[in-house]
């Protein structure tokens, strides 16, 4: 992948912290691209892409996004901010929007994505 193409991130950021490996998906970082351009402001990567070893995929029934490439948790400065990525990310494509005190989840997975698992399109932990 280019990663000159997404001018606000670096692959580290994005890398497993259990195994160093980073495999985001090229259409996923795109769309966070355009919606970080649009908004003009940072996200700070909490965690992006995880290899299907890493901890927390293991304990799960089956690997999720994040493991696909194609998820990331993002902190932001303040609840504006987090208020402004929750009602934007659908108009970017991104199906899978969690909120937790700390971050947002934001992913483009489909059903078929995570085995024919159906899960809401917005949540929180």
């Amino acid at each position: 992948m280019n990663w000159a193409r997404f001018p606000n991130f670096r692959e580290d950021e994005f890398r497993c912290r259990h195994t160093g490996f980073s495999a985001m998906d090229e259409i996923f970082m795109q769309r966070l691209q355009d919606l970080r351009s649009a908004l003009g402001f940072p996200f700070v990567i909490n965690s992006g892409y995880r290899h299907p070893t890493h901890p927390v995929e293991a304990a799960k029934v089956r690997p999720g996004a994040h493991s696909l490439g194609k998820a990331a948790d993002i902190r932001l400065a303040h609840g504006g901010q987090t208020y402004d990525v929750l009602t934007r990310a659908r108009e970017f494509g991104f199906t899978g929007i969690g909120m937790e005190t700390i971050f947002v989840h934001l992913d483009i997975c489909t059903t078929a994505d995570l085995g024919g698992t159906v899960r809401p399109a917005a949540w929180s932990y």
